[in-house]
Order: C-alpha cells, then structure tokens, then sequence
C-alpha cells in the first residue's frame, strides 16, 4: 500500500513539475529581453533561429492553460497538424526571401530537406492534408524556383481538390464543414494565392476565378467600409461576426490580397481592383499602429501588441512604401526578440469565431513576416 501511494505521489509530482518546467523556460528565455545592441545581430539571430525551426518545429499549442499540460500531450489535446503548417509556411517564405537576396547553400540545404520530409519522389504528399491551411504551404513551395513543380503537380493536386471540396451552396469556399454557414477572413490568406498561382501554372481558369470570386464575396459582407475585417460572416443574412479589427485577421487578410495581386500578371484587369483594396487598408492600418510601433491584437481597442499581427503589417507596409510605420514596427519586434532570437508575445491560435486567445508567447509565424520585412 506504501509503494502504491507514493507511486501516486510521485505521479502527480511529474505531472506538475512539466507544467514548471515549461513555465520557468519562458520565464528564463525572457531575461534581457530585446538587448540586441546592433541590427544586425538581431536579424542573424532571427534568421538562425527561423532556420532551425524549418525542420525542428516547437509544437504551437490550441490551449491557453498551462496548467496539467501533460494530460493535453498525452490524449493529443496540445497542437495539431493544421495549425503547424501555416507556422512552416511563413518559416519557408521568410527563409527564401532571405535566399534570394543572400543565396547560400545552407539555405537551400534546409529548404530542400524541409520539401523531402513533406513531398515524397513522386511528388505526393507523405502525409496529405486534411484542411485548407495547407494550400499556403503550396502557394510557398510554387514559389521556389530550384523546386520542379511539375514533379509537385500531385501535391498541388491534392490541395486544389481539398478546396473543391470545400464550396459551399454559395459557390465560395467554407473554412470547415463543421462551419459550412460561415466563410471565415483566415480563408482568404490561405486559399486565393494558392488557386491564382495553381491555376495559372497549369492552365486552371476556374481556379483563377474561385479566387476572385472568395475576394469579391468578402469584400461585400465582410469588411468595414475602411476594409478592416470582421472575423467572419454568415452566408444567408450576411451578418458579420466575431470582432471587426482582430489583428491577425486583418493579416490574413492581407496575406490572401497581397499575394494574390503580386502573383497575377501585370495586365490582368484584377490587379486594379486589389490594388485600390490594399492602399485602403494601408491608410486604415496606420492609423491604429500604437505608439510603441505594434498592434493591438484587436485594433481598435489599445490592449495587448500581438507580434504576429505586428510582423505582418511590418511587410505589407513596407510593400506599400510606407517606411517610417514598418521601420517602427519592426523597431518592436526587435525589443520583444528573446536572447536566441525567438520573437516573443505573438497572439496564441483561435478558439473559434470571437474566442481569441490571451496566451502570448514565441510563435513561428511570426518569425517568417519578419525576414520578409527585413529582406523586401
């Protein structure tokens, strides 16, 4: 019976202790914070610590408590393959711009040790998607010009099939069956690049035109007449709902029209359209930077800086030649950047439609925008 009970104790003794663990690591990697005494520095420790991560990624955690973390490891309940790709998604678009600029063999190295872990020789998934997250990754790998995307083509297949599957009785693309009525702002980042650079490199007009069409749909019934968005918005009444002015869903947003206006040809008609969309959106934004240089996680509230909301809107501004707002910006990012070059305080993953997360911590997402900033 002794042994019994201080088998038990010991049990709940390990149990507590990983969740002290976790919580003294963060604690620890947040002394001296921001003490880059040069730009340089910072950006070779950013740039290596996104390197590193490509191909040993830290698990993002769907839970805000950090209480009896254990148990969530255990029934699977900490992180999940979905919200893992559009962290490796940014990490590879970070790390390539970097590449173009600064070609080196150890980049290249992580890249194509990154695509051979995801894309087998055959050029199939080894380990398919289930959701539309993934068509990021995708528009990612197209971009890569020492990738063959011909030898893809399946994977890519696979993504564009997901998104067929996913149309709705309103002809637009839904972000989970379980929410058919709803068309979710994160959908317009991570599906209209995909679909326009898909279809234009393998002759897919429909693909094109689901783009536009995902676009248009929301920019009818859900964005604010200043092009901030609502989180979301239901197809039959065309209520908007969550919050209009979440950070990160703004960046999705921007991340969805950006994309899709650089990967268009030049005289396409379209690009007019999204162009007059992101200089709206461009003047909005300024207007809510706080004076630290970040952003709220909620814009219009002046409450918590989100870094990856704050990462994002560092790039587009600086795309839109807006310098002093994305140097200050990435001003920062540079004074929340732990020791080994992990930007701290980005916004945990969403709950659901108007449940936003209060966890603040490293996020790998984040890292990518940065060195798409830093390497325009």
């Amino acid at each position: 019976m002794t042994l019994l009970i201080i088998i038990l104790l010991l049990l709940i003794l390990s149990i507590f202790m990983v969740d002290f663990i976790l919580v003294f690591h963060t604690w620890q990697s947040r002394i001296k914070i921001g003490k880059f005494q040069h730009d340089i520095l910072w950006k070779k420790a950013v740039l290596k610590k996104s390197l590193h991560w490509l191909n040993h990624l830290p698990s993002t955690k769907i839970k805000d408590s950090n209480h009896l973390i254990i148990i969530d490891i255990l029934k699977k309940q900490y992180t999940n393959h979905t919200v893992q790709f559009w962290q490796e998604a940014s990490l590879l678009s970070g790390i390539y711009s970097v590449y173009k600029k600064n070609p080196s063999e150890e980049m290249k190295k992580e890249i194509l040790k990154f695509t051979n872990k995801k894309i087998d020789e055959n050029g199939h998934w080894k380990n398919k998607p289930t959701e539309v997250d993934a068509c990021w990754l995708g528009y990612e790998l197209m971009n890569i010009d020492f990738l063959d995307q011909e030898k893809m083509k399946p994977a890519l297949d696979h993504l564009y099939q997901l998104i067929l599957e996913r149309i709705g009785e309103d002809r637009t693309v839904m972000y989970r069956k379980h929410t058919s009525n709803y068309r979710y702002v994160d959908t317009i980042g991570f599906i209209c690049p995909f679909l326009v650079k898909y279809g234009l490199a393998f002759n897919n007009e429909e693909a094109v035109n689901l783009a536009f069409t995902q676009i248009k749909e929301y920019e009818k019934y859900g964005l604010l007449p200043s092009k901030i968005p609502c989180h979301a918005y239901e197809i039959h009444a065309h209520n908007p709902v969550g919050i209009f002015g979440w950070g990160r869903g703004a960046a999705w947003l921007i991340l969805g029209v950006l994309n899709t206006y650089k990967t268009l040809p030049e005289d396409d008609v379209q690009r007019q359209d999204l162009k007059n969309l992101l200089e709206k959106l461009a003047n909005s934004l300024s207007k809510y930077q706080q004076t630290n240089g970040g952003f709220s996680w909620s814009l219009f509230i002046n409450d918590r800086i989100d870094s990856s909301a704050t990462a994002v809107f560092a790039w587009f501004l600086k795309k839109m030649g807006r310098q002093r707002e994305a140097y200050f910006a990435l001003e920062y990012l540079k004074s929340v950047t732990r020791r080994n070059g992990a930007v701290d305080f980005s916004q945990g993953d969403t709950k659901g439609i108007g449940v936003y997360s209060q966890n603040f911590d490293i996020l790998p997402f984040t890292q990518g925008f940065i060195l798409k900033a830093l390497n325009q």
